[in-house]
């Protein structure tokens, strides 16, 4: 299955909302809240593999040139996608085929705690990469998982008021 012109405007305006809103946002004075990973998580798995990873690349690049952070976004881009089918092979039914899972037709639950656990995860690489010392990661972990809690409820709220994603 191709994108559709739908996934890549949208792929478009949360790659926009990213480099000209959300990253010059600081809440509180601290966090700056990540939501370009909603349109790699919410891809279907019938999209093929090699469009869903030149996608994640130039949304990460994208980042990347506009933040000057040499490859920290596009990396982090490329080991979410890859790391979100683990993701299901570990939650799935044994019946189910991956091909069939929607990521955007989750139920609530479900959804809350796969978007927090790539938010999670997607926060440690962006602060790594930058570091290369766990050390120094360590040391910003509240200020990760704070972090991470602000973007998880931005990226529900998006889903569910603007997208109006609900399981089937």
């Amino acid at each position: 299955m191709k994108l559709t012109a739908r996934n890549i405007i949208i792929i478009a305006i949360f790659l926009i909302l990213q480099i000209v809103w959300f990253n010059n946002m600081l809440i509180f004075n601290k966090y700056t809240p990540i939501i370009f990973i909603y349109p790699l998580l919410t891809l279907s798995f019938e999209t093929y593999k090699t469009y869903t990873y030149v996608i994640a690349f130039l949304m990460g690049l994208s980042i990347d040139f506009f933040l000057q952070t040499g490859g920290v976004f596009a990396a982090t881009s490329l080991l979410i996608v890859h790391l979100r089918k683990y993701y299901f092979l570990l939650t799935k039914k044994p019946s189910q085929e991956l091909t069939l899972i929607k990521p955007y037709h989750l139920p609530a639950g479900s959804k809350l705690t796969y978007f927090f656990v790539f938010t999670l995860i997607s926060q440690l690489l962006i602060y790594f990469f930058e570091s290369f010392q766990f050390s120094l990661l360590l040391h910003k972990i509240p200020l990760i998982l704070i972090n991470t809690l602000i973007s998880v409820l931005i990226l529900f709220f998006i889903d569910f008021v603007v997208f109006n994603h609900t399981s089937k």
